[in-house]
């Protein structure tokens, strides 16, 4: 269990009933004679602390509430997940970007995953959480930023908020992403040091007050060495800032439908590692990544298996980490390779003519229309290539 903090706070809505005009009506003629009458100014105390009735957010009426703040280190216990996984459904539709075995600590190994809760008179109310990586400390994503409805208002998501930035900073962080497509949210995450990212639905808390173009820039320099390992979870965090880079290719990954943020405009944040999870579920496919000497993330790539003895392979690097592209897009043709595949294929924009020399260099010669993009609002040609 966590550190927990206590709060006193009023609910919302005043109870509108006989009792609060009798007690609104005993007020007024309190204050008339506060003055002159000690009795009046201890009954006014009494009913200002006691006697105005509110009612919480699951319908029981009382004058006080009880907060308490507290955060909780993965692995949690089972009922808490549940508990949380239904508080979470009440506020967000669809899947959720982590799913329930993260919480149970399923990727414990490669991630520090911390949340933050708000209870009243033990009702969950709010929420939010960190994850950053082991590898790189200094990264981390912000997720399940959540109040309920009813208790909306009362600045929980802000405390919260503060709160994992403060210990995301104490523990050497440098950049927390999170995604949001809410203008209201934006701007309470503005107020509390995020910045937008350009051609994205994402923000960025850059600790030490760099604008999110700086930071991007910096974090990208040439380290010495590249090394190409199939992807595992310890890329969920090292993929944010590799994908909102903005890329000279429309077409990132045409097997994941990953295009470059100074073409569309990307929504996803912490979501994104499930793109890739979808590719390979029930061995149809398999990812790999290039590491930097010191942990860094710089380019992906997939192969797919799209039809008996058939394969389909893309990727793309950081433009400062271009010559591990062949490595990558190598991994993925061997392993497509091993599953019996005689054919190669690569589906391509027409208008990314610099990734087709690329794939026309390791001997993608054959070349054919196929199913368009869509991408920014227009449909973009496409060309499917065939290794010879």
């Amino acid at each position: 269990m966590g550190h927990n903090t206590v709060r006193m706070t009023t609910c919302e809505g005043h109870s509108r009933g006989s009792i609060g005009s009798f007690v609104v009506q005993r007020i007024r003629s309190s204050v008339s004679y506060l003055h002159h009458s000690r009795v009046a100014r201890i009954e006014l105390q009494m009913l200002l602390t006691f006697a105005l009735p509110f009612r919480s957010p699951t319908g029981k009426t009382k004058a006080m509430m009880h907060t308490i703040d507290s955060h909780h280190e993965v692995p949690l216990a089972a009922e808490l997940v549940d508990e949380l996984l239904l508080f979470w459904e009440t506020i967000f539709s669809g899947d959720p970007d982590l799913p329930r075995e993260i919480w149970l600590g399923n990727e414990s190994e490669h991630h520090r995953l911390r949340v933050y809760l708000s209870r009243s008179d033990g009702d969950c109310i709010g929420s939010c959480a960190t994850m950053t990586s082991h590898s790189l400390p200094g990264l981390g994503g912000l997720a399940e930023v959540a109040t309920l409805p009813t208790s909306r208002g009362q600045g929980i998501a802000s405390r919260l908020c503060h709160q994992a930035v403060s210990d995301f900073r104490a523990g050497d962080g440098r950049a927390l992403f999170l995604g949001t497509i809410n203008p209201a949210a934006a701007r309470v995450y503005h107020r509390l040091g995020w910045r937008k990212l350009a051609g994205a639905d994402v923000m960025v808390n850059v600790i030490n007050g760099e604008s999110p173009e700086t930071f991007l820039v910096d974090y990208f320099r040439p380290p010495g060495s590249v090394s190409i390992l199939p992807a595992n979870p310890s890329v969920r965090i090292a993929m944010i800032p590799l994908l909102h880079t903005p890329h000279d290719w429309q077409i990132l990954d045409a097997n994941v439908a990953l295009y470059s943020t100074r073409y569309q405009v990307q929504s996803s944040c912490m979501g994104l590692y499930k793109r890739y999870g979808h590719c390979t579920a029930t061995d149809h496919g398999q990812w790999f990544s290039a590491w930097t000497d010191d942990g860094r993330l710089v380019g992906l790539s997939t192969v797919r298996l799209n039809a008996p003895g058939c394969c389909n392979v893309d990727g793309f690097t950081h433009q400062r980490f271009s010559d591990c592209w062949e490595p990558l897009l190598q991994a993925a043709m061997t392993w497509g390779e091993m599953q019996n595949t005689s054919v190669v294929t690569a589906r391509l924009s027409v208008e990314d003519e610099a990734k087709r020399r690329l794939f026309e260099s390791m001997g993608f010669g054959k070349a054919k229309a196929a199913e368009p993009f869509e991408l920014g609002g227009r449909s973009i040609p496409s060309l499917q290539l065939q290794r010879d």
